[in-house]
């Protein structure tokens, strides 16, 4: 695998590294960290020294957000398999047995196998978090990256994915912009490699029917949902002159990817690409700035908890309660369409509470006051 390029800091901590330098091209300016959500010390799980414990929801440990069942792109399966890195060795062992089996895999990646997508369709309501059934295939229990097997090479849904954000709303909108355009440019890429690897068209009928054609029967889907291996067959279907050489053939997606500059990204991922590029850049700016709105009112919030001094709130998150002084919380009525810098003024005058732009800003980012 080729060395991997030189990332600013606040952006390589944050994605994996071929996403971070075509984030890099693509943003004007950093991504600042989310220190509130960090995987090697889970936000969501329970502390002693939570001063709101008891009020919020929590996840299992040994689960986490890993409570899922992520799909792989095949250039990502080939650059995991392509780095040598030792703590990436459980990753890897566990993308390789999948392979063996045929759980779940194809020419354009690694995908849930018919056991896991039942079970992830299924799932009960707040299992998230919380249940082992569910639990990401992946998951390496006590990992210095916080449990995650593939972490260098993680699919765009777990890069983009945090429980708590340190701009709220903002935050997450921002994030999920980045979801949204690095989950194109993997479906993308992916087709782009497969096709470019000269995947023949009865291969490429089982991966797309046509319209109101039903998939192809499978034999496989049986066998793997009584935990089976996959048959030789079903692979060569799939695989061509690939079939029992799948490692070598995600290797081959990874080399045709590797040598992608951002603008040649946005080229084959096409008008898709580039629409969820330009959301992504104005959520980035949106993220960037500390611009108050010119008027404001009272958003929407519930109360899960109280003392004498505070008051806990859900705002734009269930997984992100607020705790915001009572003193404050009783003169947002103030905010009441007019313009803001008149309401802040109002607001000192009548209970003598001095709201500075930061903290307006704040209420702002976490959905306590939103633009009138």
């Amino acid at each position: 695998m080729k060395p991997l390029p030189v990332i600013p800091v606040a952006t390589a901590t944050l994605l994996p590294p071929l996403y971070a330098a075509w984030m890099d091209a693509l943003l004007e300016g950093p991504i600042p960290p989310e220190t509130e959500a960090t995987c090697d010390d889970c936000a969501m799980c329970p502390r002693a020294s939570d001063p709101g414990a008891g009020t919020g929801i929590y996840f299992d440990p040994k689960v986490k957000c890993c409570s899922m069942f992520p799909e792989l792109a095949n250039f990502l399966v080939g650059r995991l398999l392509g780095d040598d890195d030792p703590a990436l060795a459980p990753g890897r062992d566990a993308v390789r047995a999948r392979i063996r089996a045929g759980a779940g895999i194809t020419p354009l990646g690694l995908g849930r196998s018919p056991l896991e997508a039942l079970l992830y369709q299924n799932r009960p309501a707040g299992a998230f978090g919380r249940s082992r059934a569910l639990r990401c295939p992946y998951f390496v229990e006590d990992a210095v990256s916080g449990g995650c097997g593939v972490w260098r090479h993680r699919a765009a849904v777990c890069a983009t994915y945090f429980c708590k954000h340190v701009r709220g709303a903002v935050g997450q909108r921002f994030w999920k912009a980045l979801h949204q355009l690095l989950g194109a440019v993997e479906t993308a890429l992916a087709r782009h490699a497969a096709l470019e690897l000269g995947l023949d068209a009865s291969a490429l009928r089982r991966l797309f029917p046509l319209p109101g054609e039903p998939a192809p029967a499978d034999a496989d889907a049986g066998r793997q949902l009584d935990g089976s291996s996959s048959d030789e067959p079903s692979r060569r279907a799939l695989f061509g002159r690939f079939a029992g050489r799948e490692e070598a053939f995600y290797g081959a997606c990874a080399a045709i990817v590797d040598g992608l500059a951002w603008a040649d990204v946005e080229r084959v991922g096409g008008p898709d690409v580039r629409l969820y590029a330009r959301l992504a850049r104005a959520a980035h700016d949106e993220l960037l700035s500390d611009h108050v709105p010119l008027a404001l009112r009272p958003g929407a919030v519930q109360i899960v908890a109280s003392d004498r001094d505070f008051v806990r709130v859900w705002s734009y998150s269930h997984y992100d309660p607020v705790a915001v002084p009572k003193g404050l919380l009783d003169v947002l009525c103030w905010f009441d369409g007019r313009p803001t810098a008149e309401a802040v003024r109002a607001i000192e005058a009548a209970r003598g509470v001095k709201l500075d732009a930061a903290t307006v800003r704040k209420l702002v980012d976490f959905g306590i006051l939103v633009p009138a």
